[in-house]
Formats: C-alpha cells, sequence, structure tokens
C-alpha cells in the first residue's frame, strides 16, 4: 500500500514543519538582461552619465541611455550608492549636535542629545560605520 504524500499548505506553514537543511545563497541579478526604455519600448543602451543634485556631481555613473528619447536609468544597486553618497555628502549642510567624547579608560563614550534620545527609546543597537579617518556614521538599528 502506498503511503500519499502530506499536502503542505504553504500559506499557512509553521517553523516547526520546516525539514531539512540551511542554506546561504546569494541572489544574483542576470547583467545581460537589457533595460527597456518605458516611453518608447525600445533596448537601452550602456552609457556613462554624471548625475547632479544641488552643488554636488557624480561623474562617469553607469546607467542606461534610451537612443530615442535620451531617458536615463540606472539599475537598483547604483541608484542605492548615489543616493548614499549624496547623503552623505549633504549631511555637511545639516545643523548637527556637538558632543564630548568621553573614555572610561578602555572604551570612547558619546552620549546622545536629548532630541535624539527621544528617537532611540525603543532601539537597543547601533551600528557604526567608518567614512573616513575622523568621519563615522551611527546607524541605529
Amino acid at each position: 500500500m502506498k503511503s500519499k504524500k502530506k499536502e503542505i499548505d504553504y500559506e499557512n506553514i509553521q517553523p516547526d514543519e520546516l525539514t531539512g537543511e540551511e542554506a546561504d545563497f546569494e541572489v544574483q541579478l542576470d547583467n545581460k538582461i537589457p533595460a527597456y526604455c518605458i516611453d518608447c519600448h525600445i533596448k537601452m543602451k550602456p552609457a556613462k552619465i554624471d548625475i547632479k543634485r544641488g552643488n554636488i556631481m557624480i561623474m562617469n555613473v553607469s546607467a542606461y541611455k534610451c537612443p530615442k528619447c535620451g531617458k536615463e536609468l540606472l539599475d537598483v544597486e547604483t541608484s542605492s550608492r548615489i543616493e548614499r553618497e549624496f547623503a552623505l555628502r549633504h549631511t555637511e549642510e545639516i545643523k548637527g549636535y556637538e558632543v564630548k567624547i568621553s573614555s572610561d579608560g578602555r572604551n570612547y563614550l558619546i552620549r546622545f542629545p536629548k532630541e535624539l534620545s527621544k528617537m532611540l527609546a525603543t532601539k537597543k543597537f547601533a551600528k557604526i560605520l567608518p567614512v573616513d579617518a575622523d568621519e563615522f556614521v551611527v546607524k541605529v538599528v
């Protein structure tokens, strides 16, 4: 007598119903898939473009350009990198908070101003990202 295979309800699966080995994988986009212009519906060509925002310009950015209408398109990774770059460069224009750096002998300590502490009330961890020798970005996670 053959036993019927149990049908799995993937919409409502519970953690204890998961079996097998855990696997790590990385999704890579296929760079060979062409980009198409949403207006002209034709294949866009790879191009190098300059992107300007305010008084900041980033030159020779890899992009796609429509040969008919000239519309330019960035892939998601490049777009995210450019947005981050503009945000980092813009931070110098933002009025920040000057705080004292203290030390307990082994560690450096920084206190957040009370205006910022209100936003951190539920957060427990921070990621410190070095940008330069004297510049860091603190990302609260």
